[in-house]
């Protein structure tokens, strides 16, 4: 292999994503020098060169300037690895490098820095201190960043010497050096030979600031943002008040790491039609915190040699961040710009409040903000982004993705992070549907709990949608990504999807991640974009070609309960009917409520008003309400009348029975044996009701089809000795195991905390294990019998036992079929 051709190879084999270590301006030895990146473990700075770089603390100073652990030298021979924490070197020969590239790339993987002196932190307490110079001096705290940039700016001018000039056209501002000018200069002096002469304060690597400006900038930045905007600023004896920032905060926003921005950028490009003939791309990033995005896809275009003109378009609320990405990107187009040139459109505004410019390409990190935690403005604009596709509560992030797809062009793509229920959560369903509508779901990735996200508190995914045309590369399919929770299993996923980039997608799995192909027909006819792998929907085709399952439909009937319209009106507690006069008490059925059903029991402690009598209201006017539960009105319904008459239900049929439920549902009184469930459920979330005593309110009743099949009922009672009592508790065991709720994830919504909506449509499909047919046979006898057992020995403050449960379960659906949910 030439010299030449190292940094390629190398970048290739690896999934790593290249960029120049120095910028085009600055004089550099001779060679090739280059970061191969992935994020944070695989990441390193090579230089291809024929001199003995390692020999000098120069490539120390280099690796630890872009928060990189080692620095890699390639000679004719030799292959050098430095890390910046460690004295010395490591040498091998170029030919046993070469022979075992694998090993070598595992070697720098797993070789991990001791020391936490890391560049970023260094850059953070850098402005933590120019903060504190800020304070001293009374200027406000929010402008402690343009405070911090223009330092920058003035130390990349001393020290990149004879490109001074070419650094001040881009970046200097001169409202900034007025600014520097009134701090404390003995303050400023200190900390301009702290970064610049760490080795007089006995500290190493030495500091290469246009490095760390260049490669480390972005996190640097947006750590600095965060800590603007949640960290209280300093203060000092004597000073009548702390200085105060009027920077507002976005809440929900968040740190984007730079490797998973990275990755979204090429994948959302590589879904853009005609993307290397194009003479001008636009990029918008509507929440551009400190350009991360914008300045990825430059870089990203550099790879690629796009010769083009290039706008980059941001947008942010927060003033101080904009000017990040102004001092970000202005660094980026100094260092490299298409022939077609670049141009920036940077704005302090809110992307929901103002209009947007029409792009090629939509990246973004938009705030994730529950519906409980916005403020009355943010609903509105979330209500007017949204319309129809806002079913129930959602999230503010869905309003900026609406909004970036609105001003999507044909032929581009969007590429965006969001919370991870956002593709399985019943009220984005609208939402999911409006996306499909306009676009096609190119990319969908699940990146464990947490991953990369150092501040994430959500489960996290990323989704690249392409508006018209197809992908070359792969024109029927969702490419789909899974991941644990490791960074380092993320880190070597994005790898991979790196390489694969250049060939046809197919399936790898690795430990703790898998990548993998979904038919688009496929995945546009799911209710949910839940990432199904193709492990799973194997087993799980082949379990439903089996006789060990049956689906829900073909076993019960489930229905919906009681709607009241109004619970505080119509359910009460058992002490609270007990208090009413006892001929009132006979208008009040059992209740099975969501919070009645515990550990596979209905506590007996609620009760509905029912003021029926088969099919027929019972008490048909407000006079005869009177005298019949007067004590009951007095109390309850009668301080809420006008709210229970405004129900939809009284609306719609304009009765004048105000005091009657939404929904009686008249088959609630039919004693038959049922299970009943809550509306939203999963484990535990079962009970049987075997008399039909309870009226099921909200929740289910899952009605044994059996009990009206007389053929299926004689031939369970011919072939085995079991009641069918007891075929339902187990049942009732059966769904109350986790086995179950995971088999339930494959196709109902999540509604959070563990819950999935068990309405009819989503649960009809599932497969159960068919216990009808399998009483006939002994290998299952066994376990439906103590499956039964189990039920019985519940009692209501008793916990579930999962072991036992999951043992049974995992026998009944099959060991092979469970290991693959």
């Amino acid at each position: 292999m030439m010299l030449d051709d190292t940094t390629t190879s190398w970048a290739s084999r690896f999934g790593l994503a290249s960029s120049p270590l120095f910028g085009s301006h600055e004089s550099s030895p001779a060679g090739t020098h280059n970061v191969l990146l992935d994020g944070r473990s695989g990441s390193f700075a090579l230089s291809v060169s024929r001199d003995q770089l390692w020999k000098e603390p120069i490539c120390a100073d280099w690796s630890w300037s872009c928060n990189l652990p080692h620095h890699v030298t390639v000679t004719d021979r030799e292959v050098a690895v430095v890390r910046w924490d460690k004295s010395g070197v490591e040498l091998f020969t170029r030919n046993s490098v070469e022979k075992q590239l694998s090993a070598f790339y595992s070697y720098l993987t797993c070789d991990r820095v001791e020391s936490n002196q890391r560049v970023v932190e260094f850059m953070l307490n850098v402005y933590r201190k120019m903060r504190m110079l800020v304070a001293r001096s009374d200027v406000d705290d929010e402008n402690s960043i343009d405070a911090f940039l223009a330092f920058l700016s003035c130390t990349l001018q001393e020290t990149q010497g004879i490109n001074a000039s070419v650094v001040r056209e881009y970046i200097v501002d001169i409202n900034n050096s007025d600014l520097l000018a009134s701090l404390p200069q003995n303050g400023l002096e200190a900390l301009f030979n702290e970064v610049t002469d760490r080795k007089s304060l006995g500290l190493s690597p030495s500091l290469v600031p246009s490095l760390a400006v260049r490669h480390v900038g972005s996190e640097i930045f947006q750590q600095a943002h965060f800590e603007l905007l949640r960290v209280p600023s300093p203060t000092f004896a004597g000073r009548d008040r702390a200085a105060e920032t009027q920077v507002r905060a976005q809440k929900g926003a968040h740190f984007t790491p730079p490797a998973l921005a990275r990755t979204i950028v090429e994948q959302t490009l590589a879904q853009v039609s005609g993307l290397e003939s194009r003479q001008e791309l636009v990029f918008l990033d509507p929440v551009c915190g400190s350009g991360a995005f914008l300045h990825e896809a430059l870089c990203a275009l550099r790879r690629i040699g796009y010769q083009g003109r290039v706008v980059l378009v941001g947008r942010d609320i927060s003033k101080a961040a904009i000017t990040m990405a102004k001092f970000v990107l202005l660094n980026a187009i100094a260092d490299w710009a298409p022939k077609g040139g670049c141009e920036l459109d940077l704005h302090n505004s809110d992307s929901l409040t103002t209009a947007l410019p029409a792009a090629n390409v939509v990246l973004m990190n938009p705030p994730f903000v529950s519906w409980n935690a916005l403020t009355s403005d943010q609903r509105m604009h979330m209500r007017d982004a949204l319309g129809q596709s806002l079913a129930g509560r959602g999230d503010y992030c869905m309003a900026f993705v609406t909004r970036g797809l609105e001003v999507l062009s044909q032929g581009g793509a969007l590429g965006t992070l969001l919370p991870a229920n956002l593709l399985v959560l019943q009220e984005t369903e609208r939402w999911r549907q409006r996306i499909a509508e306009v676009a096609d779901v190119r990319f969908v990735a699940s990146l464990g709990d947490y991953g990369l996200f150092r501040y994430a508190q959500v489960e996290v995914c990323t989704v690249v949608v392409a508006k018209e045309g197809k992908s070359i590369e792969t024109p029927d399919n969702v490419i789909s990504l899974v991941t644990n929770n490791r960074e380092e299993t993320t880190s070597a996923a994005l790898r991979h999807l790196r390489i694969a980039a250049n060939a046809t997608v197919k399936e790898k799995r690795d430990h703790g991640w898998h990548l993998f192909e979904t038919p688009s027909r496929e995945f546009r006819k799911r209710p949910t974009w839940r990432l199904i792998t193709p492990d799973t929907d194997l087993a799980l085709a082949r379990l439903l070609q089996s006789d060990v399952v049956a689906p829900v439909e073909d076993l019960f009937s489930v229905r919906q309960g009681v709607r009241t319209g109004m619970n505080i009106a119509f359910i009460r507690t058992t002490a609270e009917v007990e208090a009413l006069p006892e001929r009132e008490r006979t208008w009040f059925r059992p209740a099975s409520i969501n919070k009645s059903i515990q550990a596979g029991r209905i506590l007996s402690n609620y009760y509905v008003f029912y003021p029926y009598d088969g099919k027929e209201l019972a008490i048909r006017s407000e006079k005869e309400l009177n005298e019949v539960v007067p004590t009951y009105t007095e109390r309850y319904l009668q301080p809420l009348k006008e709210r229970l008459s405004e129900r939809p239900s009284i609306v719609h049929s304009r009765s004048s029975a105000w005091w009657s439920l939404s929904r009686r549902r008249s088959w609630t009184l039919d004693p038959s044996p049922r299970i009943v469930s809550k509306r939203f459920g999963g484990a535990g979330s079962f009970a049987v009701d075997f008399d039909g005593s309870y009226v099921v309110v909200q929740g289910f009743a899952w009605m044994p089809n059996w009990l009206v099949d007389t053929r299926k009922e004689e031939r369970v009672s011919a072939t085995f000795s079991l009641e069918l009592h007891e075929i339902l508790a187990a049942y009732a065991v059966i769904m109350n195991s986790s086995v179950f709720t995971r088999v339930l994830k494959l196709y109902s919504q999540h509604v959070g905390g563990g819950q999935y909506n068990l309405d009819w449509r989503y649960v009809r499909r599932m497969p159960v294990p068919n216990l009808l047919d399998a009483v006939s046979g002994e290998q299952f006898s066994d376990l439906i019998v103590e499956l039964s057992q189990i039920e019985r020995e519940l009692g209501s403050e008793d916990p579930l036992p999962r072991q036992r449960i999951e043992r049974l379960v995992t026998a009944l659906y099959g060991v092979n079929f469970v290991r693959r949910i």
